[in-house]
């Protein structure tokens, strides 16, 4: 996982420099690891911290955002603010 200890803010500032179908792919593998967590705490990952459901659907949130350009109800103001803050510079301009 990126984000170490399942900040969401932590995980989208890594998110810098990168192409908009990395940060999908980025997005979708954090998503996913971070959901695996959740449902099956003895896998491997369990020395991890296990992330809250909170964190993983504001990673779907995140995905539903940038693949349709659509705010998704549950996606926070200040976590498109910060997308925005480097997509723009990259020349990734995200619509809303």
């Amino acid at each position: 996982m990126i984000s170490s200890n399942c900040d969401i803010r932590e995980f989208i500032s890594n998110l810098e420099n990168k192409d908009y179908f990395e940060m999908i792919y980025l997005l979708d593998q954090e998503a996913t690891e971070a959901e695996r967590q959740l449902f099956n705490p003895k896998s491997k990952l369990c020395e991890k911290q296990i992330c809250g459901p909170e964190y993983v659907a504001n990673l779907k949130n995140l995905i539903f955002y940038l693949r349709y350009g659509a705010r998704p109800k549950g996606l926070q103001e200040e976590y498109v603010a910060l997308l925005e803050s480097f997509s723009k510079p990259n020349g990734n301009h995200l619509e809303q």
